[in-house]
C-alpha cells in the first residue's frame, strides 16, 4: 500500500478494498503491515521501530481510532501520543523517535551516569574548552560585590 500518492485529505489510510471479501477492510489491522507503513512514513526501518518496544502499544492505539492519516501515525511514533491526546504511557513518550532523531534522552528518563558532571558537556571544546576550574568557554568566575543590606 503506497502512502505517498495523491489522496483526498479525508482519505482513511487504514481502509483498503479487499476484492475477495468484496468490502473495505482495515489494512493496518495486521501488525506487520502497520509496521511496514509506519517505517515508510517515519524514515526508521521496521527493526528500529520494533526496538523501541512500542510496536504493539502503538498498534493498539492506532486501531482504537476510526480515522487514521499519515500525520497521526508519524506524530504517534515521534511524540508517543495520538494528536490531541496525552501519551498512552510514560514509556511511549520516552521511546518517541524525536529523542533518537537528535541523539538525546528525554528529560528525567535516564540517569546521566556516575561522575558525568565531572567532564565537560559534549561540544564544550568547540566553544573554547573548559576553563581552569571547569568553567565553560574558558570564562573565569567573577566575584560579585557584596550587597549592603544594612539600612534596608
Amino acid at each position: 500500500m503506497p502512502v505517498s500518492d495523491d489522496r483526498p485529505a479525508d482519505y482513511d489510510l487504514a481502509e483498503c478494498w479487499d476484492p475477495v471479501a468484496n468490502k473495505y477492510v482495515d489494512a493496518l489491522a495486521d501488525l506487520d503491515e502497520f509496521l511496514r507503513v509506519c517505517a515508510e512514513l517515519t524514515g526508521f526501518d521496521v527493526p528500529e521501530l520494533r526496538s523501541t518496544g512500542m510496536a504493539d502499544e502503538h498498534h493498539r492505539t492506532t486501531l482504537a481510532h476510526q480515522v487514521r492519516d499519515e500525520h497521526a501515525l508519524v506524530h504517534l511514533w515521534y511524540v508517543g501520543a495520538w494528536p490531541g491526546e496525552a501519551p498512552s504511557s510514560a514509556r511511549a513518550h520516552d521511546q518517541g523517535l524525536v529523542w533518537r532523531t537528535f541523539h538525546a534522552a528525554p528529560p528525567g528518563a535516564t540517569a546521566p551516569g556516575h561522575g558525568s558532571w565531572a567532564a565537560a558537556p559534549r561540544g564544550a571544546e568547540d566553544l573554547g574548552g573548559a576553563g581552569e576550574h571547569g568553567g565553560a568557554g574558558g570564562l573565569e568566575a567573577v566575584d560579585a560585590p557584596d550587597d549592603d543590606l544594612e539600612g534596608r
